[in-house]
């Protein structure tokens, strides 16, 4: 039986879906200028819970000890985000600049999410048991404190419009694939 709390949201959810605007903005990755420094890691936690603790940052740094190589893990915001259809309260949802992010007031920690994420996105609050993702800073009008934090790096950029072509992809997946070559 569904409960009122559950009707609700389901409507908010639809309300959201018309005001769903195409993409606007992405976060990119440079994998090979990334240095593991963590100060978007330091910076997102401060940005979300205005305190310094990587484990409450909505990015993550994977540590590649074969290859030398530090890369930051953060929500695509895929299409197609099979989180958004595994969650069984509904709490993953797609804002009106494209992210994908957790609805707190319903998420049950069940971590599905996490589970299913093709990148392994999600992290989950050491404190509430929910998960987290990156929302782009959306309630600043500058640019995501990550990509701030990380200017002199260049690991992460924030692309907007139309600047992300067919060809600028490609190529970016070339020099992915040689990163990571298949096995």
């Amino acid at each position: 039986m569904i409960g009122i709390d559950q009707v609700n949201h389901l409507i908010m959810i639809k309300k959201r879906l018309p005001m769903m605007e195409n993409r606007r903005e992405q976060l990119l990755v440079d994998a090979a200028r990334c240095t593991g420094c963590k100060r978007c890691m330091l910076a997102c936690s401060m940005k979300h819970h205005n305190v310094i603790n990587p484990s409450l940052s909505r990015v993550r740094i994977m540590r590649y000890e074969d290859q030398a190589l530090d890369v930051p893990i953060l929500c695509m915001a895929c299409d197609d985000a099979p989180c958004i259809k595994v969650c069984p309260m509904n709490a993953r949802i797609r804002l009106s600049n494209g992210t994908v992010v957790t609805d707190t007031s319903v998420c049950i920690g069940c971590r599905a999410c996490v589970y299913i994420c093709p990148v392994g996105s999600p992290s989950v609050n050491p404190f509430s048991g929910q998960t987290m993702t990156c929302d782009m800073c959306m309630d600043d009008a500058g640019e995501p404190w990550c990509v701030t934090a990380c200017k002199e790096e260049g690991a992460l950029k924030l692309v907007k419009g139309k600047s992300l072509t067919t060809d600028k992809l490609r190529a970016r997946a070339g020099r992915s694939r040689a990163i990571f070559p298949s096995r």
